[in-house]
């Protein structure tokens, strides 16, 4: 093929003619080529595993072609082929053939064959990919091999306005997925903010009961450790003479050594059955004082080594928040020494503004993200709905139990979410995060072909947290961009262009 001829052999990426190439998935059927221009063409096409983009340029018999730009991309991860022995083969007029083999891609994701058709007619090329130890076949589709160079099309058409590019290239070296718009059920909701808050037995302040000197040869328990319910977290030599803890023990040791007199005293009959009550109440009395201020029966505790000494004991397991007093430091009587949080299960307590409280009796889960990430944590048994509307803030407060596994979310985080009401909606879904407010509007992007996508302007229904109905804007099997969706918008507001091969320049 001579310099101009190869000259007039334009390819415009025009996958917007053929949705259904790229609606999703498994797509076994007849692939056709999203356009057929000036004799070449571009195709996309996606099976369970790999993503097909390829463009081809315009084939006559008996001279090798330019070379083809074959792109292929595992869906999982969004990444390009890096290794793996690809076959394309081409099946011509009359039983004619050509078999191509590459051990490796010329670049990552990216495989440049150059055909050499034997005969004029319609050709059936088919890839098939060995990487993973397992064996792909892709399709690729139908092309046309011309008998001379005289007989090759000249039609120059320009891709619609609107249409954005993002090369391959671009999408591999940035985080992408692509989601398939499909029909779900999702509940009604309504929005909410609130807090991420502990149980009432979730979180204990820890004060010192008594007045003393925190030990340095006692625990050095700081944030971020586990502590079970009952373990030791400070010693405190109490140092006050009135009220004191060794005041208080001292008085359960007389109290118990009058129990115990009184009752060899009642078995020999020597006192009536009312002292020893009285001798039982006294020892109650002086026993509920004692571990009022977490002190430990005397009798019971053979193992203190010292029982003089305040062992300030975690009354719940979970981790150290927060710490507040160091060895060696004296502390009055109520000074907050830790803070202990449980947080295997903690409440997202969302506020609903009053002019929506009615419908808080519908609640029968939420989902929300907290600051900092756009992560959506999903909550479904609801604790408790309030009764009473903060005069203040004008909302109704309503609970809900939330699982934190990782200890992902903190106490006191702000959340913003919405809580599912009454009995899912049906609907065209897209991701939650595929969503993008641009000025006030919704939009997503949609994903048109290999490199090829356009922005639609939708209306948002119903959501779950992590997939939303759109009312409009999107039909069922279109493609839209999840991860990625962003930079989509910024190659829109680019100088970039869709040119002759399809990619942006």
């Amino acid at each position: 093929m001579s310099g101009g001829a190869r000259g007039t052999a334009t390819i415009v990426l025009a996958a917007f003619l053929t949705v259904a190439a790229c609606g999703g998935p498994a797509a076994d059927g007849a692939v056709v080529a999203d356009h057929s221009h000036a004799g070449g063409g571009v195709v996309t096409h996606w099976t369970d595993a790999i993503e097909l983009f390829v463009e081809y340029p315009p084939h006559v018999q008996g001279i090798a072609s330019d070379p083809w730009d074959i792109h292929l991309t595992w869906l999982e991860g969004w990444q390009p082929v890096t290794e793996g022995r690809l076959t394309l083969l081409l099946r011509g007029p009359g039983g004619a053939r050509e078999e191509i083999v590459f051990e490796a891609p010329s670049r990552p994701g990216v495989f440049n064959p150059t055909p050499n058709l034997s005969a004029a007619g319609t050709w059936r090329a088919d890839l098939t990919l060995v990487a993973r130890g397992t064996e792909y076949a892709i399709p690729v589709g139908q092309l046309q091999a011309f008998a001379s160079e005289d007989v090759l099309p000249h039609d120059v058409e320009q891709p619609p306005p609107g249409l954005i590019a993002l090369s391959k290239e671009q999408q591999w070296s940035m985080p992408f997925e692509v989601a398939v718009a499909m029909e779900r059920r999702i509940p009604r909701s309504i929005p909410a903010a609130g807090e991420v808050v502990a149980p009432a037995r979730g979180l204990a302040h820890i004060s010192t009961p008594v007045e003393g000197l925190v030990l340095v040869r006692g625990p050095s328990h700081a944030p971020g450790d586990e502590v079970r319910a009952g373990e030791t977290l400070a010693l405190i030599a109490p140092t006050s003479l009135d009220d004191s803890y060794a005041r208080m023990r001292a008085d359960v040791v007389e109290a118990e050594r009058e129990a115990a007199r009184a009752e060899r005293l009642f078995a020999a009959g020597a006192i009536a059955e009312r002292r020893l009550e009285d001798a039982r109440h006294e020892l109650g009395v002086a026993l509920a004082a004692f571990e009022a201020v977490g002190g430990v029966r005397p009798s019971t505790n053979a193992e203190d080594p010292d029982p003089h000494i305040y062992r300030l004991r975690s009354p719940i397991g979970g981790v150290i928040s927060d710490r507040y007093v160091a060895p060696g430091q004296h502390v009055e009587v109520g000074t907050h020494a830790f803070t202990v949080v449980n947080p295997d299960t903690l409440w997202f307590v969302a506020r609903v503004p009053a002019r929506q409280a009615e419908a808080a009796s519908e609640v029968r889960g939420a989902w929300f993200t907290v600051e900092g990430t756009s992560h959506a944590h999903t909550a479904d048994r609801v604790v408790s709905v309030g009764s009473i509307i903060d005069p203040e803030s004008r909302t109704l407060p309503v609970r809900f139990a939330v699982s934190n596994p990782g200890a992902v979310l903190k106490v006191g985080m702000l959340a913003e979410g919405r809580l599912l009401l009454g009995e899912p909606v049906t609907g065209v879904a897209v991701p939650t995060e595929a969503i993008l407010d641009e000025d006030g509007l919704s939009v997503v992007y949609v994903k048109l072909g290999g490199e090829a996508f356009r922005r639609r302007i939708v209306q948002p229904g119903p959501a779950d947290g992590s997939w939303t109905i759109v009312l409009s804007g999107v039909v069922n099997g279109e493609q839209v961009v999840a991860a990625g969706a962003y930079q989509v918008r910024l190659a829109s507001l680019g100088e970039a262009e869709i040119s002759d091969h399809g990619h942006p320049h």
